[in-house]
């Protein structure tokens, strides 16, 4: 009889939200002033956006290695389980599904299903919750990778930075170039695409217009939030613009106080920067 774990990405989030501490997480490096940092373990949020200001290089991070890997497998079958389904942020902002695919015979009589989000932070991280939930009630492998497939066809990411030069310096933003004359001047509205990328989809001079988009975005995409199954609000160090949202969400109707709005983790906040703040959500289906 087969007995399935669920195991996901330190940049999904899942570190703060209670209840899912049996779901293993693998953890991104963070590279930073010289030192390595385990995300979600050596360095919490509010730890890391409080250095970031003074930092003379922009940090870096590393997908976990392949050491990490075997020993989250060897530990999971010593506890019995005959299967894990790896849930991963976007192969298009990491190498960590790749090195997920290629990890599967490590572990001899114990079955890797990679699962490529197609996309990140809370995104993956309802997935693996909702992964979890599955196979708590008795779920195959197949029933839970068909559930995340219907996910995956149906979410969405709308975001904003107050700084480029982060996503622009990593190479996370996919049509950069684009933007690049006047990368200083503009707040663009980021989105993921269907690809799993970040995208700058359009050009908005001021921080308020900006944030103004991505809520409106979100409003016409959803019919007011009415037609989700999920939302996330996520910031780095931007309670200013949370509250933001916050309030025009309850203007229309949307219970707030039920909403994940918790910070980004590190592995992420290395490639956005601090003053980020955007809305995640998954419509029905």
């Amino acid at each position: 009889m087969s007995r399935i774990a669920i195991i996901t990405c330190s940049t999904s989030g899942l570190d703060y939200i209670k209840g899912y501490e049996d779901v293993k997480i693998a953890r991104t490096t963070i590279i930073m002033n010289q030192k390595e940092y385990m995300d979600g373990l050596d360095l919490k949020p509010s730890d890391f956006y409080n250095q970031l200001d003074c930092l003379e290089e922009i940090p870096q991070t590393a997908q976990p290695s392949p050491g990490q890997l075997l020993d989250i497998y060897q530990k999971l079958k010593d506890e019995g389980y005959t299967d894990a389904i790896y849930i991963s942020i976007s192969e298009n902002l990491s190498g960590t599904y790749q090195g997920v695919c290629l990890s599967k015979s490590y572990v001899d009589d114990f079955n890797i299903h990679p699962f490529n989000s197609g996309s990140a932070s809370y995104i993956t991280g309802y997935m693996a919750m909702e992964a979890y939930r599955l196979v708590e009630e008795g779920a195959s492998v197949d029933t839970v990778i068909s559930h995340l497939e219907k996910i995956r066809e149906n979410d969405y990411i709308f975001f904003m930075v107050d700084d480029l030069k982060y996503l622009v310096k990593n190479g996370r933003l996919s049509n950069s170039a684009a933007f690049m004359a006047s990368m200083l001047k503009i707040k663009p509205l980021l989105e993921m695409n269907e690809d799993g990328k970040i995208v700058a989809s359009e050009k908005i001079r001021t921080t308020k217009k900006a944030l103004n988009r991505v809520i409106e975005r979100f409003f016409e995409s959803t019919n007011n939030g009415a037609d989700t199954r999920f939302i996330f609000l996520f910031h780095t160090e931007a309670p200013e613009h949370l509250e933001t949202v916050k309030a025009r969400f309850e203007e229309v109707g949307i219970d707030t106080a039920t909403l994940i709005d918790a910070p980004i983790s590190p592995a992420v906040g290395c490639h956005l920067g601090k003053g980020v703040i955007g809305i995640g959500y998954v419509k029905n289906f």
